[in-house]
């Protein structure tokens, strides 16, 4: 058993050391006391060492840490939803392959951080792009996934355009909001099914921003006086405001969320149906709704 001591001891002191080493090179910012989360690492020319064995030559070898893993090297870029956007360290199918342009290079195939961006930008004096986008600057950064990536497929659904070009309902627009397609015909605001809260359905696409009634206090269950001006209005002229199953205002109160063409003219849900801002009541909507 005492043999063996030395050798364990030994063995030991070698792994320690690769911990060591380990989380040496695993350190990418640095102990100074200006490496803060603030600090700007890229362009300034103080941080090389944090992804530099030592200093690199102009034409030469690089001395990257991690072999130039640059997935590795760019750790600091956490790939957490809310801060990245494209996965790395995969192998396209060779049809995306083919659609990868040559100024955006491969690492044994694979797609890497420096696939995208020009990691070595941040040597020159000029800041170009603040992403390091190959080929910036971009009109709109989407512009620049459009490289790679057909536009028409990340077309966002507009389920009011509910139409299609010979003027027949397109269903699964109706399903956007409706558990069932409702009969266009026959159907009462009241009796049609929604797949959850209608605030909250609106609010999935349509964000409610600066003086919207809806940033106001129109959300609310309407007073006697408010409700009966409401019920007059609808009669003298033709439309609908409805409420929601709890009797409060809500958006479709005023926005008519159905294409024109949906609903038959005559009726007095189809009223406002292709307008501006689809007002139930266009031009004087906010106006006569206030004559309190």
């Amino acid at each position: 058993m005492k043999s063996l001591t030395p050798v364990i001891i030994i063995i030991a002191a070698i792994l320690v050391s690769c911990v060591i080493d380990e989380k040496r090179q695993d350190q990418f910012v640095s102990d100074r006391e200006d490496a803060t989360k603030t600090a700007e690492y890229h362009y300034t020319g103080k941080y090389c060492t944090d992804c530099h064995e030592q200093t690199p030559q102009e034409g030469g070898n690089k001395f990257l840490k991690f072999s130039g893993d640059f997935n590795k090297l760019c750790k600091c870029h956490v790939q957490a939803p809310d801060n990245y956007i494209h996965p790395v360290g995969i192998e396209p199918s060779q049809e995306k392959k083919a659609k990868i342009p040559a100024e955006l290079p491969l690492q044994e195939g694979k797609i890497t951080c420096l696939t995208c961006h020009d990691i070595y930008w941040q040597c020159q004096k000029r800041r170009v792009d603040k992403n390091s986008l190959r080929g910036a600057p971009f009109p709109k950064r989407s512009d620049f996934c459009y490289k790679c990536h057909d536009d028409t497929s990340y077309m966002m659904l507009d389920p009011h355009s509910q139409l299609n070009a010979w003027g027949k309902i397109i269903v699964e627009k109706c399903l956007y909001c409706h558990t069932e397609k409702p009969d266009e015909n026959r159907a009462h605001y009241k009796d049609v099914q929604f797949i959850g809260d209608l605030e909250v359905i609106c609010q999935r696409c349509h964000v409610i921003r600066g003086n919207h009634a809806g940033n106001v206090d129109h959300m609310v269950k309407p007073s006697p006086k408010a409700l009966a001006r409401m019920q007059a209005m609808e009669k003298e002229f033709g439309i609908i405001l409805p409420l929601d199953e709890n009797g409060q205002l809500t958006c479709i109160t005023c926005h008519n969320p159905h294409d024109k063409g949906v609903i038959r003219a005559e009726s007095p849900a189809a009223k406002g149906a292709g307008s501006k801002y689809r007002h139930r009541l266009p031009g004087k909507l906010c106006v006569e709704c206030h004559q309190l």
